[in-house]
């Protein structure tokens, strides 16, 4: 099973130099992914992210791995996504794929409905990451935040 990765190459004029691997990235992820897209802006960049990634790393000053998570508990929007900021990917992944595997089952045993169980998700995320982003806000881009 893949495990696609986008990587943002900060650029010193404010814009990225994205790059895609479909089997992730670790120690070294410009050697370990292809080019994707040149000169994109932050919101450009992450425009391209939607729930069949798994990784967002951004490259500038430091490297910051950022989770993607998919919220939809209905597994219908792609694109109801968050990056959720974490320092051990891997564990984090295995914690996430649990917590949405136990939503979904909660929410086909209709006990629960999928506005009740997404905001759940979101919760438990704020509490595990060290900070979770909307991809509509690049903000978070600027600086090691």
């Amino acid at each position: 099973m893949g495990r696609r990765t986008l990587v943002a190459v900060a650029r010193p004029d404010g814009r990225y130099d994205c790059r895609i691997a479909h089997w992730g990235v670790d120690a070294d992820p410009i050697a370990q992914s292809r080019p994707f897209g040149t000169g994109l802006t932050a919101s450009a960049a992450l425009s391209a992210i939607d729930a069949t990634y798994e990784q967002f790393v951004v490259l500038d000053r430091s490297v910051r791995t950022y989770a993607v998570c998919w919220l939809d508990p209905t597994l219908s929007a792609l694109d109801d996504i968050v990056l959720a900021r974490t320092a051990d990917p891997e564990s984090f992944r295995t914690w996430w794929v649990d917590r949405k595997n136990k939503a979904c089952r909660a929410l086909d045993s209709g006990g629960c409905d999928p506005a009740t169980v997404r905001r759940t998700l979101l919760v438990s995320l704020r509490d595990r990451a060290s900070s979770v982003h909307c991809p509509d806000d690049a903000s978070f881009l600027r600086g090691d935040r």
